[in-house]
């Protein structure tokens, strides 16, 4: 099974979501996909639609959860609603959110042992920055990154790992195939063949048939290629042939 997971980020507003998720049923339908789980993460103000869609034929996730169940956090959204609406998946520990909101790989920790026990899928997202990359730290980063995630995690079964170099979000790079293919080797072996692997990173129908060229790859997370439901499935049907 190969997964297509979008991070739609804060470009839909509320109601934009819910005609989103009405273009994105209808495209997988007409897509008829037997191979390819495709998934999409909205924002807060949107994941209630998981509620009202609950026979949909994609995984629906959050951006993000915070790691207390309930309490005085201002502005945070409980594990308690991710259950009671009936998430699939949430993406923890996304780039965007170590860098502009400063999360540790401490706090990512935390949240993934908030999910552990649910039905829900967390989607962990790791990778070097520029400067890591040129100074050939690569190892150090993802092994620091992935055993300090998982520490003291004894449960997990359904976890999925996602390989994003920062310096690729959202600017059209991408790392050689090389590079990749190193990095999928190395978390395979850092977790034991455990949990299928996702590349993200400006991934996009111009570079995807290269990208397919990555061995023991189980799919990717796209950004803005995700926000058009209908090209974001034919980038599933890439999936699908290969």
């Amino acid at each position: 099974m190969k997964y297509l997971i979008g991070n739609l980020k804060m470009n839909f507003t509320c109601f934009e979501s819910k005609q989103y998720i009405l273009d994105l049923e209808n495209a997988i339908k007409e897509a008829d996909l037997k191979d390819v789980k495709i998934g999409a993460a909205f924002s807060h103000d949107a994941i209630a639609w998981a509620d009202m869609f609950k026979k949909r034929n994609f995984m629906f996730g959050a951006q993000n959860i915070f790691h207390k169940e309930k309490g005085a956090y201002t502005g945070e959204i409980s594990i308690r609603s991710a259950i009671e609406l009936g998430l699939d998946f949430i993406l923890i520990g996304h780039s965007e959110r170590r860098q502009l909101f400063n999360e540790t790989d401490e706090l990512i920790n935390e949240k993934i042992k908030k999910i552990e026990n649910t039905k829900i899928c967390p989607i962990l997202c790791i990778g070097e920055n520029l400067e890591e990359f040129q100074n050939n730290r690569l190892e150090e980063v993802l092994t620091k990154q992935i055993n300090s995630a998982l520490k003291d995690i004894t449960t997990l079964s359904h976890l999925i790992i996602s390989y994003e170099p920062i310096y690729c979000i959202g600017n059209g790079i991408i790392p050689k195939i090389e590079h990749i293919q190193r990095a999928v080797d190395l978390i395979r072996k850092i977790t034991n063949n455990q949990f299928p692997i996702l590349y993200g990173g400006s991934v996009c129908d111009t570079n995807i048939k290269t990208l397919l060229e990555v061995k023991n790859l189980d799919g990717f997370l796209v950004g803005g290629a995700s926000l058009d439901a209908k090209n974001f499935v034919n980038l599933a049907k890439e999936l699908e042939v290969k």
